[in-house]
């Protein structure tokens, strides 16, 4: 028989219970949020580290750049064709098990390719990395929303987000560092180990079940259950979760933007040297990295006040960051201070975003279907955002200029505030809507 966590009131989380209450003890929680913003922070630094081996990597296997570019694609890939199926057997078996296979899957893989001997067994190494990333996300987010209270939901979503935003500039710097004092072999190994170990800690991590219930939706969700169709439909006729797929489509296209070009921008235009290119990127993605550990206590406090707020505020972040991004890009000299600094500031009001979908989509489904709505997202955003992203910029940039290409990459932020302003009044209609469920938790 399995264990039912118990706490001094409350034996899981009941649909009528007070928003603050803790699921679980406290201390359950709090080790569940550890490891998986842990993990979360592992799995990105064993995605990023390759970047930083590209030079030692294209001299041994002397490889093109277009083969250094498919060492980082093959992940993205790997996970958008593994996302869906995956969060779907985790709503259907358990959350911690699917978070300690797909963390041994990934850190093992990563470990293999300090072993590869060519470019084919590293790309089938990464590809195999990918795979193990695919349903780590959904099942973090999904088991660590439900061991918070309610009112502290977007704060939870957030912190898996956090590890996964700090994660991908600290594997660039741990990769380049180990590469260059004891070889880029080694980098692979130092980043796969700790995965290992945070896996096998997240079988310690407390999963639940839905409680025994009865009646009409109890009926309804055993009918949709082993059905995929039917559940992704059910996800997918709320419209405000249709409307934060849009926008998160939009936020990771401006955002891979940035990641991937803003660099060659201030090289080419502004005419400094790469070094400075470099500190100005970082110091504008990393604001809009630190900006997430905010965001989420935010629309906490924003929702618990009035839950209409949050898509105002979300409408009036995208359209004020497409604002000062394009002002920047446009009317500012590269380069200048004025124009990096207006991009900081921009910085510190988009990263409020970048977690601001998941918490709305853990908001508006029942617990027995949140991995498959969180990866519906993140199969969208991989292949429209990070896919598209990239590319139409670099287009754009052949056609015309790297200039006019950020230029026109920041208007994307107009098109996510006005699909965010349609939240404003579906969010609380659905809300109402939304389907709960008592669940219970066990060891």
């Amino acid at each position: 028989m399995e264990n039912v966590v118990m706490s001094n009131d409350n034996t899981g989380l009941t649909c009528s219970g007070p928003d603050d209450a803790w699921p679980i003890p406290r201390k359950y929680a709090l080790y569940t949020a550890a490891i998986i913003f842990l993990l979360g922070m592992f799995d990105l630094i064993s995605r990023q580290v390759i970047v930083s081996l590209f030079p030692h990597i294209k001299e041994e296997f002397a490889l093109s750049d277009k083969q250094l570019g498919m060492l980082v694609a093959s992940v993205n890939v790997a996970i958008s064709l593994l996302v869906v199926p995956t969060a779907y057997l985790v709503d259907r078996w358990s959350r911690k098990k699917m978070i300690f296979l797909m963390g041994v899957v990934w850190s093992l893989s990563t470990l293999l390719g300090g072993f590869a001997t060519s470019f084919s067994l590293l790309l089938i190494a990464r590809m195999l990395c990918g795979f193990g990333e695919a349903g780590y996300q959904p099942a973090g987010q999904s088991l660590l929303t439900a061991c918070f209270p309610r009112k502290f939901r977007a704060t939870a979503t957030a912190i898996v987000t956090c590890g996964m935003t700090i994660g991908a500039p600290i594997g660039l710097v741990v990769g380049a560092f180990v590469a260059e004092h004891w070889g880029w072999r080694h980098a692979f190994g130092v980043v796969a180990v700790p995965g290992l170990l945070l896996s096998f800690l997240a079988l310690r991590m407390h999963d639940f079940r839905v409680a025994d219930d009865s009646g009409e939706k109890a009926a309804r969700r055993e009918k949709r259950k082993g059905q995929f169709i039917p559940a992704v439909r059910n996800i997918l006729k709320t419209p405000t979760i249709v409307c934060v797929i849009l926008c998160a489509v939009c936020i990771r296209l401006f955002n891979s933007v940035l990641m991937t070009w803003l660099p060659t921008y201030f090289t080419r235009v502004a005419e400094v040297p790469m070094t400075t290119a470099s500190s100005y990127a970082s110091l504008i993605i990393l604001m809009s990295s630190l900006a997430v550990f905010y965001g989420g206590p935010l629309l906490d406090w924003l929702k618990n006040r009035n839950e209409r707020l949050v898509p105002v505020w979300l409408t009036f972040v995208m359209f004020l960051s497409g604002f000062l991004n394009f002002t920047a890009y446009t009317f500012l000299r590269p380069g200048s201070l004025e124009q990096v600094a207006l991009l900081v500031i921009s910085g510190c009001f988009f990263g409020t975003l970048l977690a601001a979908g998941s918490f709305l989509i853990l908001d508006l489904t029942s617990a027995t279907s949140r991995a498959t709505a969180i990866s519906l997202m993140i199969l969208s955003q991989n292949l429209l955002g990070y896919g598209l992203g990239p590319i139409v910029t670099g287009t754009l940039s052949d056609m015309f200029s790297i200039s006019f290409a950020m230029t026109v990459a920041s208007t994307i932020l107009f098109v996510g505030g006005a699909i965010y302003a349609v939240c404003i009044f579906t969010y609380p209609r659905d809300k109402e809507k939304a389907e709960c469920v008592d669940i219970t938790f066990h060891a």
